[in-house]
């Protein structure tokens, strides 16, 4: 079965023997998930906000295809960024990436609208939560971002 996701955001991942937790990417409304387009076991999908979802029967799925190149698009995105070697790069890719799909609009730049920890962005990015910690500071410092409480705020 395949799902589309209406209202919220989900997060896919899989994990190692050891459990060790790999993000497969982030999914927002008008993204298609479901454990049929992976070949990767296991699979989870994670509900990261509230949730609503509309299922896909496989007859509709032509109707989709938007969707689903969309989805493609993003995950070569994502491991692309995953794969830039240095760390500062990687992180700031990855925040305009997430601004992306999961922004709202404000005056003076784009408010990522997604609950997301140091220590997760870490772990898509294979970095550590105090490099992320250090990199956006710096990226604070430079005027490329502003956090307030939870929330990053991209500069315009």
């Amino acid at each position: 079965m395949l799902w589309k996701i209406q209202r919220g955001s989900v997060r896919a991942l899989t994990w190692d023997e050891n459990g060790v937790y790999t993000t497969l990417g982030y999914w927002g409304v008008g993204d298609i998930v479901g454990y049929s387009l992976s070949r990767v076991q296991p699979y989870h999908l994670e509900c990261i906000s509230g949730v609503e979802l509309a299922s896909i029967p496989s007859e509709k799925l032509h109707e989709n295809l938007d969707q689903l190149l969309s989805r493609i698009q993003r995950t070569e995105e994502l491991v692309s960024i995953v794969n830039s070697k240095r760390v500062s790069t990687r992180i700031w890719q990855f925040l305009i990436w997430l601004s992306d799909k999961f922004s709202r609009d404000l005056e003076d730049g784009k408010l990522i609208d997604l609950h997301i920890t140091h220590q997760e962005i870490a772990d898509v990015l294979n970095t550590t939560r105090v490099t992320v910690t250090r990199v956006l500071r710096d990226l604070e410092d430079e005027g490329k971002l502003r956090r307030h409480k939870r929330w990053l705020i991209i500069s315009a």
